[in-house]
């Protein structure tokens, strides 16, 4: 059976500049840096005080009425997740049970969602007094937090962060009840959620599908660990220069949080309903590095190279044929 062509019809963005993608663009072109001194918590201590934190919102403000009360069971990535969803699905023109529940137009069992996660961070003040009550002589003791560590959390507190959660969360606001999906795979899991929901258009699993992906970095024990795997950056202030990925100089990552979301679309469904056709998703190709944890580079890039020849061999493409090539610039 031939496969389905694929587009994009909506974009969706929660980054450093700003709560929606037009934001995000404006603040691209205008040649704005996002990064500052970290206000989530004290940073003093850190090798790195600076993040590109989010501006400040309201999570109930994007989000129906009948779903605010499970607000409280969101950690940030979620909340991130769920603003970026909202903000692709208006800008495809989409109307679902979230939007517009009178006016809905599009079925929701035609629609898919794939959305990538990272390592999410535990609020601490949720774990501390569970954590302290789990020590025996200053060490951490694996039998009393099965006893008394365990009673000091709340029953609900493991579904504020577990991985799928971003996409459980926007799935029942929007009504969504096609196929769903869930990647964890660091940096790499949008892209490989994108993929994975183009293929479910592809074979004509959905008609439409939401995918991307959504993470803070902007956390204590999350920071430290960047630290530790030697990717972080140690700046305390220069926001302006501190991020420099591609500089022959560049010391490492300043890390952040974000969202990114696109709506996926099968051809002849935007066509049938008018929708602005933004891009097609030609070619999608996927490797592994087999390199360890710790290494700052990948030795001999040949996980990227596979993964790009993948994609140029899906497309019918060859690398003469490309305009533009973004790469990843982790600065390590």
């Amino acid at each position: 059976m031939e496969s389905a062509r694929v587009v994009v019809t909506g974009l969706g963005a929660v980054s450093l500049l700003g709560l929606c993608a037009s934001e995000t663009w404006a603040g691209l072109c205008a040649g704005r840096c996002g990064i500052a001194r970290i206000t989530a918590f004290d940073p003093t201590g850190l090798p790195c005080e600076l993040a590109g934190e989010v501006p400040e919102y309201r999570i109930q403000d994007y989000v129906p009425k009948t779903h605010r009360k499970a607000t409280k069971l969101m950690c940030r990535d979620i909340e991130l997740a769920v603003i970026a969803a909202r903000d692709a699905i208006a800008s495809s023109g989409l109307v679902t049970k979230g939007v517009d529940p009178e006016h809905v137009n599009v079925d929701p069992t035609r629609v898919a969602v794939n959305i990538g996660a990272g390592m999410i961070g535990c609020d601490m003040t949720e774990l501390a007094p569970a954590v302290g009550a789990s020590t025996t002589d200053g060490r951490f003791d694996i039998g009393k937090w099965g006893k008394q560590g365990l009673e000091l959390i709340t029953p609900l507190w493991l579904l504020k962060y577990l991985p799928n959660m971003l996409a459980c969360h926007i799935s029942i606001i929007h009504d969504i009840q096609g196929p769903s999906n869930t990647i964890t795979c660091a940096e790499a899991s949008a892209h490989l959620a994108i993929g994975e929901a183009a293929q479910v258009v592809a074979r004509e699993d959905a008609d439409i599908a939401l995918a991307g992906a959504a993470e803070t970095k902007v956390h204590p024990l999350l920071l430290v660990r960047q630290f530790l795997l030697h990717r972080m950056a140690a700046h305390k202030d220069a926001t302006e220069t501190a991020c420099r990925p591609f500089d022959v100089d560049a010391q490492g990552s300043i890390f952040g949080e974000g969202a990114g979301m696109v709506v996926l679309e099968r051809l002849e469904h935007a066509r049938k309903r008018g929708a602005r056709i933004l891009a097609e998703l030609v070619g999608v190709g996927q490797s592994h590095s087999i390199s360890p944890a710790y290494e700052r580079l990948e030795p001999d890039g040949k996980g990227l190279q596979i993964a790009l020849e993948k994609a140029m061999e899906d497309a019918g493409v060859g690398p003469e044929e490309l305009d533009l090539v973004i790469p990843h610039g982790t600065g390590v």
